[in-house]
């Protein structure tokens, strides 16, 4: 996946980090270092609890898909330019679309990520540990209301996702949002025009609900800066 942006001259050369999922075993956690191409000598790393996941994520997303434990991981490196590129593996919730339109909510103009498990899970920790990840790699702060959006966002993609499929919930809701923010849009209908708009140029249908929810969420994004 790849978000377009334009170069942002912040940085020099930012650190890169892995974050790893507390609950993995040791010799996991070696695969997935091994599969980041990387080493302890190279990055920093974090490791990730599932309180930290509970805190970043349990005012949006439902505990259940949280979980008791957090092993998907994360490698981030910050970039200059290029935009928002994202690898995922093993993850059936979180998805690589996911990812990248959360961190451009975030605030994040360019970074590279892959975020992987062992095994299959929902990837959850490792969008716990992106955000933990940027902030450390950067040595700045994102900020709070963006990242409580950007979770948000991740929460009604994944929901709509279940309901009419993940290509068409990350098409209508990148689609919709990349209009409003360009245009600059905040009227609630306006905003509702344009998600339905997109969802028929795509042959998306929505019920009423699921348009509110979106609407309700892109309001909110578009008065952030």
């Amino acid at each position: 996946c790849l978000v377009a942006s334009t170069p942002m001259p912040t940085m020099a050369d930012a650190a890169k980090v892995v974050t790893l999922g507390a609950d993995l075993s040791e010799a996991q956690k070696n695969t997935m270092m091994k599969y980041f191409k990387t080493d302890s000598s190279q990055v920093q790393i974090i490791s990730v609890t599932n309180q930290d996941e509970h805190n970043y994520l349990g005012k949006y997303v439902p505990s259940e898909q949280i979980g008791t434990r957090t092993v998907s991981c994360a490698y981030v490196r910050p970039t200059q330019s290029g935009g928002i590129k994202v690898r995922t593996a093993n993850l059936n919730y979180v998805t690589c679309n996911m990812i990248a339109t959360s961190l451009s909510t975030s605030g994040v103009k360019n970074c590279e990520v892959v975020a992987a498990c062992p095994f299959e899970v929902s990837g959850t920790g490792a969008l716990t540990g992106i955000q933990m990840a940027y902030e450390t790699a950067t040595g700045e702060q994102l900020d709070s209301t963006k990242k409580e959006l950007a979770t948000e966002e991740m929460v009604v993609t994944g929901n709509l996702a279940d309901e009419v499929g993940k290509n068409d919930a990350t098409t209508v809701m990148n689609n919709s949002k990349m209009q409003v923010i360009q245009n600059n849009v905040q009227n609630a209908d306006d905003i509702y025009n344009i998600v339905v708009n997109v969802a028929q140029q795509n042959n998306v249908t929505l019920d009423s609900d699921q348009i509110n929810k979106i609407v309700e969420l892109l309001q909110q994004i578009a008065q952030q800066d």
